[in-house]
């Protein structure tokens, strides 16, 4: 047997069980056939195998982001304002004069959309008001998302257009932000909210076509910075759009889904269940929601935000509503998923989940808790008894760490994006992005879990750092077995899918604090080349 590919003379981190080391690996049709010396390997060499001489770098895993909003940030990208730092804004102005330069080239009443704003990193420290996006057009109903996406704001047009008014009830998990004095709407809307307006508004669906061509674009990005694998929470639009590009051979990574909880009734009633698909596309189960946002410091936790005293977060849902929807989607076969940040809104997720599991047990369930951000040894040990698997922010503590030090305080930044005491419990803990709460890139996270510093530089919850390896393994074999994967995915082992890392440095011997340097210089798929960096 001869290969398709070959790669030698580098530094394969296989991160296999023993962490082995190798020099060469082996593919064919799209397998790992061999992995081992140069001299092994060469033997598997033909004259129609493609070889790549790695002269010296290093080759780690295929990257697996086990939680995002990929889909559906590729979908809506091409008609949402990008309103982050990296675009240049840094002040409610820019805001308004990307709304008004936009408003320009729409015609009245039509919607327009913002998004990655970050109240933090504007020269106000702040979100706008409806009235000053009024200012930027009061032709166009306007809603700007912020970076974590669980909180908006709308201008007078949106809420005039939706019929919301002062007088209109906070919805059931939601909060709309209000003049405590007059009652009067400020513009702010808290996560039902925020659908409300957007129902209201008649927000519809781009193109079938155009959302394939958008996802794919942002999937290619992710292949640019090393990911093979997103793990994506979808709705029915997000779904199709992914099986277009794969029935049209043009999906460039491998995704991974779980569906709304909302969709639940429909997906049982034809039976579609986990386990759908293949091992380019595959659903993995539902996506149930519990509590706010980190980045938005909204998350329901026990005690007061120190920089807002008398506010402990908001709620997605009620204990009531949720124990009755995931109890029903549990006794039907499906596994859940679901985002908790607070530790208030981690435990009701806990206490529902033990009641499932004791009603109905499975012998390998991997219920998933979504963030798992601010946790405490008590909630550690009832996620470890009850085989819950978290999967973490990897980038917060550098992307967002500076705005979270005064919102939660030393002393509980010890106990958030808690990989340390995971790791140290046994918990098969993953990371991952949120994307677009942060950006995408892994190298990113794994930099912020080892350092456990700020983008300014201060010390955020250090005694949760981790090696440089552990953090590997939180987006590769971890993160491969929250989607039931660790089979294939993972690690480069012989049998598994040839997915695979080129690097520009050793990931493993640069400085700490260069982690995030590290150059992309090819990511493989299944064998073939998906991104390859010019030099």
């Amino acid at each position: 047997m001869f290969a398709d590919l070959v790669l030698f003379n580098g530094k394969i981190v296989t991160v296999d069980a023993k962490e082995s080391i190798a020099e060469a690996v082996a593919v064919k049709f799209g397998k790992i056939v061999a992995v081992g010396t140069n001299g092994e390997i060469r033997e598997l060499v033909c004259r129609e195998t493609e070889v790549v001489d790695l002269r010296g770098r290093t080759v780690i895993p295929g990257l697996i982001d086990s939680h995002c909003h990929m889909i559906s940030t590729g979908m809506r990208s091409m008609d949402t304002i990008d309103l982050s730092e990296e675009a240049g804004v840094k002040s409610i102005g820019d805001i308004k004069a990307k709304i008004a330069e936009k408003a320009r080239s729409t015609p009245k009443g039509e919607l327009i959309l913002g998004g990655k704003e970050d109240d933090y990193k504007l020269l106000e420290r702040r979100h706008p008001t409806r009235w000053e996006l009024d200012e930027a057009t009061s032709d166009h109903p306007v809603v700007i998302s912020t970076v974590g996406g669980h909180f908006s704001v709308a201008n007078s047009k949106a809420f005039e257009m939706a019929c919301v008014t002062k007088d209109t009830p906070d919805p059931v998990g939601g909060m709309f932000e209000r003049d405590p004095k007059t009652g009067e709407l400020t513009g702010g809307l808290h996560e039902r909210a925020r659908e409300l307006v957007q129902v209201g508004l008649g927000v519809g669906e781009p193109t079938r076509e155009s959302a394939a061509e958008n996802v794919k674009r942002i999937l290619m990005a992710n292949a640019s910075a090393g990911l093979t694998c997103v793990y994506d929470s979808v709705h029915g639009s997000e779904v199709r759009a992914v099986l277009d590009l794969k029935n049209r051979g043009e999906l460039p990574i491998r995704v991974r889904m779980d569906v709304s909880i909302d969709l639940f009734p429909e997906l049982n009633k034809v039976g579609i269940s986990q386990g759908l698909g293949d091992g380019w596309v595959k659903i993995c189960g539902l996506k149930a929601y519990f509590d706010g946002a980190i980045s938005a410091r909204t998350a329901y936790v026990s005690e007061p935000y120190l920089n807002r005293p008398d506010f402990y977060g908001v709620m997605a849902t009620t204990k009531e509503l949720a124990r009755k929807s995931i109890l029903e989607a549990y006794e039907a076969g499906y596994r859940i998923s679901a985002h908790a940040n607070g530790d208030v809104a981690i435990g009701m997720y806990l206490d529902i989940m033990e009641e499932a599991q004791t009603r109905h047990p499975r012998p390998d369930p991997r219920n998933r808790i979504i963030h798992c951000t601010v946790v405490n040894p008590e909630l550690v040990g009832r996620i470890k008894s009850l085989n819950m698997l978290p999967t973490i922010f990897g980038a917060y503590p550098y992307y967002h760490g500076d705005k979270l030090i005064p919102a939660f305080g030393e002393r509980r930044l010890e106990w958030m994006f808690a990989a340390r005491s995971f790791l140290d419990a046994g918990v098969k803990v993953a990371a991952h992005s949120d994307h677009s709460a942060s950006p995408f890139p892994p190298l990113m996270g794994i930099h912020a879990l080892v350092n456990r510093t700020t983008k300014a530089g201060k010390p955020i919850g250090q005694s949760q750092k981790v090696s440089l390896m552990e953090a590997l393994k939180l987006y590769t074999i971890n993160a491969a077995a929250h989607s039931f994967d660790e089979d294939s995915l993972g690690s480069i082992e012989v049998g598994k899918c040839a997915d695979m890392v080129v690097l520009g440095k050793d990931l493993l011997s640069v400085p700490s604090e260069a982690i995030i340097d590290t150059p992309i210089d090819m990511t493989i798929v299944s064998g073939k080349i998906a991104f390859e960096r010019e030099r």
